[in-house]
């Protein structure tokens, strides 16, 4: 019930922009953050955090600090 009432808010007070799926749960998402997320990983936040480490993704990526 909490969801709902959030993902209607949220649907409210964010602008509009194109949903994008999540290719590992099915997902769809239009908050920034999992667009974001989405954009540099093709997984959702709550995907990414557990199948990914930071490893993997620094070696993915070639990540340098």
């Amino acid at each position: 019930m909490k969801q709902k009432k959030y993902e209607e808010h949220l649907k409210k007070t964010l602008p509009e922009s194109e949903e994008v799926e999540c290719k590992k749960c099915g997902n769809k998402f239009y908050d920034e953050y999992n667009l974001i997320c989405l954009g540099a990983l093709d997984l959702c936040l709550l995907c990414a955090n557990r199948n990914l480490d930071k490893d993997t993704i620094k070696r993915a990526y070639n990540v340098k600090q």
